[in-house]
């Protein structure tokens, strides 16, 4: 299929540092999320909900301090509005919401109810049975630069399954593993497009 050879295509073009990095990127994030845990005597899957819920069109550096300023607010006693994000409202509310009713692994999904920051949550949990779709995904299954703050990167339902099963396809035949495929020509993809 066209599509998984724009996958492949894309992975071909990494670099061996940027292999390296999509393959301890998601173990990474999980260290940071522990972090934040440890400090904050949180449970884990809570720091990772959190951080999922402020992940939209909000760049990593930035999301990892979003979550941990945001969790700390919360365990000092402050107000949800008493610290800034990067992301939509209605995303802080839906990590504000977490941690207010420290609910279970599963529960977490529910809140969060979203395909792609769920993927997100379990890939940072270490599941790698979902793949993150984003708009950077997106593009490169398509082979189509979209900004991804326009609606052109909106994601229908089965086409994020269908981009799935691609990511999945392709990395059987390069093989990696799905999610850390997704995350090396994630990174690749940027590089290639000045996408910093």
């Amino acid at each position: 299929m066209i599509t998984t050879k724009n996958i492949i295509a894309i992975y071909k073009l990494a670099n061996p540092s940027e292999i390296k990095h999509g393959l301890t990127w998601y173990v990474n994030a999980n260290t940071d999320c522990m972090k934040i845990a440890n400090k904050l005597e949180l449970p884990l899957h809570i720091v990772i909900g959190v951080v999922s819920a402020l992940s939209p069109n909000n760049k990593w550096e930035r999301n990892i301090i979003n979550a941990q300023d945001l969790c700390t607010a919360f365990m000092n006693g402050q107000d949800m509005d008493s610290i800034k994000v990067s992301t939509y409202h209605k995303m802080k509310q839906k990590a504000w919401h977490i941690l207010e009713t420290m609910p279970s692994y599963e529960e977490t999904i529910t809140i969060l109810n979203g395909k792609k920051i769920v993927s997100f949550f379990r890939n940072i949990s270490g599941d790698e049975t979902d793949i993150t779709i984003d708009g950077h995904a997106r593009n490169i299954y398509y082979n189509d630069r979209q900004g991804l703050t326009t609606p052109n990167t909106n994601i229908k339902k089965n086409e994020y399954l269908d981009i799935q099963k691609a990511y999945l396809r392709a990395s059987k035949k390069l093989g990696v593993k799905a999610y850390e495929l997704q995350a090396i020509t994630w990174v690749t993809w940027r590089r290639i497009h000045g996408i910093t």
